[in-house]
């Protein structure tokens, strides 16, 4: 992956416009569109529905999936054939890799467009004037409201945008209360670790070198932050300050990812596997709506409202106990993952923390 930056519009407090504009198709949620009850008794693989699409008169189709409606101008028929495969096995992926999750309540909106050109337009229409901050980002994609928009960079590198805000639309459609952008990124980084075992994707967490190697960069460099400086940032201003020209900008953002992508692993693994279960439930409660409730009984008004502004800290605290402590577990954690042999586990998609060749 070449740089790669995804980002959840919802995460940098843009306010979307309703879809339906001319020359594409009303991505409105119609009755048929709904996850059908038996919806899983179909082969993921295969395509419940294909019909004539077009965008700007650019020729492309509609596929619908078991959980998904693709809206595409894509050339590539490679690239479109793995797609279909690919988001249906990811939502498979969100659902199982760290606690079981529910299914989202309709087809998850996707749209991958064959050009940038067709991306931006099509951004520019769906996100209005927020659209500027998404069009500054060199190569990406981004989600709003459950609906992902992608463009064609690449056959793995167009998968790991869409596996990351795969991610975010299954929460921005799925879970009742969100997550702060800190875990909420940290969370789709994790899900972007990918590659293929014949016609299946298999999903990694680890093995992602585009994460690691950003991760050490920070480290060698000292730019790392802590948990506190972490859990206070907004994606959104990360990438305003990106754009050319503004001193050390990109690499605020990608080292943002990459810290956020190392936190969800030690959270899973690090320390023992000592707050595996704290995130278990943490995912749970942001799933069922309980966890503004229970940030509140554990820290009050303050941290209700603390939550309120988008702020980690109020979650962190409430689910892993004290933000001083967590932190240094974290950086002892990021200490030992870039140290010397943990790029060679990483692009085996294997654990540098584990024991022997854990995964």
């Amino acid at each position: 992956m070449n740089r790669l930056i995804a980002l959840a519009l919802g995460c940098v407090s843009v306010v979307c416009i309703a879809l339906g504009f001319g020359g594409c198709a009303s991505t409105s949620t119609r009755a048929g569109d709904a996850v059908a009850p038996s919806a899983m008794s179909v082969p993921i693989e295969v395509p419940v529905s294909r019909e004539p699409w077009s965008f700007d008169g650019a020729k492309g189709e509609i596929i619908r999936t078991p959980h998904y409606r693709l809206y595409t101008t894509e050339k590539d028929t490679v690239i479109v054939r793995r797609i279909v495969v690919f988001l249906e096995h990811a939502l498979v992926h969100y659902r199982t890799a760290l606690v079981p999750l529910p299914e989202p309540p309709q087809r998850l909106d996707t749209y991958l467009m064959d050009n940038r050109g067709q991306w931006t337009a099509l951004a520019v229409r769906i996100a209005g004037g927020a659209a500027e901050t998404f069009t500054r980002l060199q190569r990406g994609g981004f989600a709003t409201r459950g609906i992902g928009l992608y463009y064609d960079l690449g056959l793995y590198d167009t998968l790991a945008i869409a596996s990351h805000e795969g991610w975010h639309q299954y929460t921005q459609r799925t879970f009742r209360s969100a997550l702060p952008p800190l875990l909420e990124e940290g969370l789709a980084t994790y899900m972007e670790g990918h590659g293929w075992e014949g016609p299946s994707p298999s999903f990694k967490p680890w093995a992602n070198l585009e994460r690691f190697e950003q991760l050490e960069r920070a480290a060698r460099g000292n730019r790392l932050r802590s948990l506190g400086q972490l859990a206070q940032s907004e994606p959104g201003a990360l990438v305003r300050s990106s754009s050319p020209g503004v001193s050390g900008g990109q690499d605020a953002l990608l080292d943002y990812y990459a810290q956020a992508w190392g936190l969800i692993h030690f959270l899973h693994e690090g320390d023992d596997g000592r707050y595996a279960a704290s995130m278990r439930l943490m995912l749970k409660d942001a799933a069922s709506g309980e966890l503004p409730r229970r940030v509140r009984s554990v820290l009050g008004r303050s941290g209700a409202a603390a939550l309120a502004r988008r702020d980690a800290k109020p979650v962190l605290q409430t689910y892993f106990g004290d933000l001083t402590q967590l932190d240094s577990g974290y950086q002892r954690f990021v200490d030992q993952l870039v140290a010397p042999g943990g790029r060679e586990k990483v692009s085996g998609g294997r654990s540098p923390i584990a024991e022997g060749d854990g995964s």
